[in-house]
């Protein structure tokens, strides 16, 4: 029976240095990432030290060109896009930075989807944060999303489950081209015969309390610090409903924030030339919208 106690203590024994040598190989992987998304994460976490950040979804770093908001502003700025996510990340996000150094504005581009309204389990947000676990205000984010993941997160190599191979390819050879500056541009020209014509809004999706947490946190502390948050909806083929943005409208006017809405505007809608797909602008529409939305922000000043 005592050899077989210590087989059972050898084996798991074995099972957590395996686990630690190979979180450290991942971190460190990820620290020396040569590019591609990893390597953009860790910029945003460790190294931005631009005066205008953005924030927000795919529809943010396909969105905003930051060479034509730096141009115009003479301001620097970094686009901290990150595709599929929304306010659980980009609030951990904002944990980071605001330790490091301290920035201007946030120019943060709203969907819906991720940063307001019910849909998957928040926890699918995360993802990104989890090897940042260890770093100033972050594990808050994941006690208010799950507070069973602190025991996940004994686990080095679950830190990185979601993030093997991108771990592996962005520090071996990246297969994404993000810009310096953190924009990721779309080139070419939507396919009209792929769109749904007659996508509409779904009036039934409720708010999600945890996301609105996060939002009014994020406005309470860059206030606190005295940054500037700009909301703002950026275009999609298909328009939005003023229903649709309501909640985000309401949340500016109480806050006294800006909010600057294309998200139904006639230049954009259904004019296909701006577009690679229904929800994304092609670099050419970014760059109008940028200068568009360059301009609503000196109209505010």
């Amino acid at each position: 029976m005592k050899k077989f106690f210590l087989k059972v203590g050898l084996f798991f024994l074995a099972l957590i240095i395996v686990d630690r040598a190979l979180g450290t190989v991942f971190a460190y992987m990820g620290e020396h990432a040569k590019g591609g998304y990893v390597g953009h994460h860790v910029y945003v976490t460790d190294k931005t030290n631009e005066d205008i950040l953005i924030f927000g979804s795919s529809r943010a770093i396909h969105h905003y060109n930051p060479q034509i908001i730096s141009d115009s502003l003479g301001m620097t700025c970094y686009n901290c896009g990150q595709d599929g996510n929304g306010i659980v990340l980009f609030y951990g996000m904002w944990q980071m930075i605001k330790e490091r150094y301290q920035l201007k504005m946030i120019i943060y581009d709203v969907n819906t989807s991720f940063d307001l309204y019910e849909g998957e389990s928040n926890t699918k947000y995360l993802g990104w944060l989890r090897m940042d676990y260890d770093r100033p205000g972050v594990k808050q984010v994941f006690t208010a999303v799950d507070p069973t993941e602190k025991y996940k997160m004994m686990s080095m190599l679950y830190r990185y489950n979601s993030k093997f191979m991108q771990n592996i390819t962005d520090y071996v050879h990246p297969l994404f081209g993000i810009e310096g500056n953190g924009y990721l541009p779309l080139k070419g020209n939507m396919d009209t015969m792929k769109i749904r014509k007659d996508k509409k809004y779904n009036g039934n999706i409720r708010l999600d309390k945890r996301k609105v947490y996060f939002l009014k946190k994020l406005i309470e502390e860059t206030s606190a610090d005295d940054v500037e948050l700009v909301f703002a909806v950026s275009p999609s083929w298909y328009g939005a409903t003023e229903e649709q943005i309501e909640p985000i409208v309401k949340l500016c006017n109480i806050e006294n924030l800006v909010f600057i809405n294309f998200s139904n505007t006639d230049k954009y809608t259904h004019h296909s030339e701006y577009f690679k797909d229904g929800n994304h602008l092609n670099s050419f529409g970014a760059d109008e919208y940028t200068k568009d939305i360059i301009g609503c922000l000196r109209q505010t000043k």
